[in-house]
Parts: C-alpha cells; sequence; structure tokens
C-alpha cells in the first residue's frame, strides 16, 4: 500500500531515490485514445534519450473511441497514472493532442497539437463550394 498522495514512481521529489538518473524535467502526455497517442508518440520523440526529462501518461478517458488503449500504453512501457492524480501532480509542461476532456484541470502549461492528417490536409475545392452567398443552404430548390 503505499501513501496518500504519493505514487511508487519517481515524480519530481522521488526522483533521486528511485531514479538512476535525475530528470530535470517532467511532461505529462495527455492520452484520448490510441490514435491520439499514437501522434503524442511522434511528437514526443523529441525527448528520446534524453534522462533530464521524464515523460509520464495520464488518459483522460473522455474518448468513446478508447477500447484498447490501456493495452497500447502498456504494450509499449508508456508509465500511466490515473487522470485525476496526474492533474495534482508538479509537472512542468503538458502536451495533448487532442482537445477533448477535462484538459482545463491541468494546472501547468499545456501545449496542444493536432493528432491527425485532418488538420493539416489540403483539400481540392471547386471555387463555388463553401459559398458564402446568401441562398446557400436554403431549402430552397433552385440554392
Amino acid at each position: 500500500m503505499r501513501e496518500a498522495g504519493r505514487l511508487p514512481v519517481p515524480v519530481h521529489q522521488d526522483n533521486g531515490r528511485w531514479g538512476t538518473v535525475r530528470a530535470e524535467r517532467t511532461v505529462l502526455g495527455v492520452v484520448h485514445n490510441i490514435t491520439s497517442a499514437t501522434r503524442l508518440l511522434d511528437i514526443l520523440s523529441v525527448f528520446e534519450g534524453d534522462r533530464r526529462v521524464q515523460v509520464l501518461f495520464a488518459r483522460t478517458g473522455s474518448s468513446v473511441l478508447d477500447g484498447g488503449t490501456d493495452e497500447f500504453l502498456s504494450s509499449r512501457g508508456m508509465l500511466a497514472l490515473p487522470w485525476e492524480e496526474a492533474v495534482t501532480l508538479p509537472f512542468d509542461l503538458a502536451i495533448s493532442t487532442n482537445r477533448g476532456g477535462d484538459l482545463h484541470k491541468i494546472p501547468f502549461p499545456l501545449i496542444g497539437a493536432p493528432h491527425g492528417a485532418g488538420y493539416n490536409k489540403k483539400l481540392s475545392r471547386k471555387p463555388e463550394a463553401g459559398s458564402r452567398k446568401p441562398e446557400a443552404g436554403s431549402r430552397k430548390p433552385l440554392a
């Protein structure tokens, strides 16, 4: 059994005791589902090999498409914390690849990044598509 409010993993104050190399910064990866976790791993690759930065993960539980997310995280060795506990810890930064969930509970800096190509893909549209003409969107047969 662990003490209330204390994690059995090296987060900040316990880092010196349990970590082999003391992390100088901690980052919370905010996970919504497997798609967002995959994108998050792409972004967090900038910290790979940098032992000064410790990355932990927490699921918001806000996605209806989150089946298999816990298994995805554990199969990749991604240390996951309960959401309600993660937002009480003193992280230096959080990174989220989705806008869902209780992100407003994060009391430290948060970076939001897109989780898929939909945000960045080029669309080919005819010039009249997306028209702002007054009759656009009306139910009149000639609109």
